[in-house]
């Protein structure tokens, strides 16, 4: 399974950067934002606190819940989504560190906070590092959870893992008891970003590649994540090898991606773009398709606000963007973490 790929290294930033504004700060290592239908935002912290940003953009000081995780290494709290029927059941779904395994579980937010409910898949190996973290709901309504190797390479491999996938769960499964889920594709040693792109429902995704397998280059990948595929890790890196899936756009540059979000609002001159952030690249990248191919990479934000970890759309034509510089491998900034964001062109 082979599709022609762009390999690119990392781009001149953008002489029209959007203006950003800073929404919140003092935050410990945000990872996740998700929006709740009141126009406000729930926000996962890597040491365990889910914090509420009001529809105000006032960051409240007590967070909705303390999540037991342990922080080694990169895992913590990470990924956070919202149930597709929110407004009627009030689940949101973290996932997270502790100990040796990868949690993840259902909450229910209900008279301000929220309230643990049960735990749905065991199974999935954390390591300090290549936890990956990012989970999210697609438009099957299943349930997508990313996973890393774990610092262990052949379980990416390995059929009878969880770990180096992408699963998914089904509605049954996350809002019951929970089970195995579904392994839609292998061979992926840290993805960290993905989202579907309006129309084709093509999935797409960011993965952390190697580096120095041939001198301080790297293999920063983005995929198109196609069901039973394999994307070679750590088999095969690149392009070009026969029963596995060439990546879309191969960076040569190592940029670290992480958070992705595609583009829906109307109007937009970036509509159905795909945003991603990264954090050895800190900046953000806009990826501009015509059919099935990339033929644009355009990238913001250059060094501006250092490592970034999560780039959303949100409500009212803005975009939101999650800063990392208090991950152990960042230089804080004052009034770091940041939440940030700007007006999407044309909105």
């Amino acid at each position: 399974m082979c599709a022609a790929a762009l390999v690119a290294t990392a781009g001149a930033a953008s002489a029209r950067d959007p203006r950003v504004e800073v929404v919140a700060g003092g935050l410990r290592v945000p990872w996740q934002i998700a929006f709740l239908p009141d126009g406000g935002a729930l926000v996962t912290e890597r040491p365990g606190s889910v914090r509420l940003l009001g529809r105000d953009s006032h960051l409240r000081r007590r967070p909705l819940a303390r999540v037991r995780v342990t922080t080694q290494g990169e895992g913590g709290l990470l990924g956070l989504a919202l149930d597709p029927a929110f407004r009627r059941n009030g689940f949101v779904y973290l996932y997270f560190t502790r100990g040796s395994s990868m949690r993840l579980q259902r909450w229910r937010l209900t008279r301000g906070r929220l309230v643990r409910q049960r735990s749905l898949v065991s199974g999935i190996r954390a390591g300090e590092v290549h936890d990956s973290g990012r989970i999210a709901f697609g438009p099957d309504r299943r349930l997508y959870v990313a996973t890393g190797d774990a610092g262990q390479p052949m379980l990416a491999q390995d059929p009878t893992s969880l770990n180096g996938k992408f699963l998914s769960l089904t509605p049954g499964q996350y809002r019951g008891r929970g089970g195995r889920p579904q392994i839609v594709s292998r061979g992926h040693r840290n993805p960290q970003g993905f989202d579907w792109q309006p129309g084709s429902g093509r999935l797409i995704a960011t993965e952390h590649g190697p580096t120095g397998f041939d001198g301080p280059e790297g293999y920063d990948e983005i995929n198109e994540i196609v069901p039973g595929g394999n994307y070679g890790w750590p088999l095969v890196i690149g392009t070009g090898h026969p029963g596995f899936v060439d990546p879309l756009v191969l960076y040569r540059s190592p940029i670290a991606p992480s958070g992705a979000t595609f583009i829906h609002r109307r109007g937009s001159v970036w509509s159905g773009n795909y945003l991603f952030a990264c954090l050895r690249g800190q900046d953000l990248h806009r990826l501009v398709f015509s059919g099935e191919r990339v033929v644009n990479d355009n990238v913001l934000l250059d060094q501006r606000w250092g490592r970034l970890r999560t780039v959303v759309e949100g409500p009212r034509g803005y975009v939101y963007v999650l800063t990392s510089n208090r991950d152990g491998r960042g230089r804080p900034r004052q009034g770091d973490d940041k939440v940030l964001r700007f007006r999407l062109p044309g909105s």
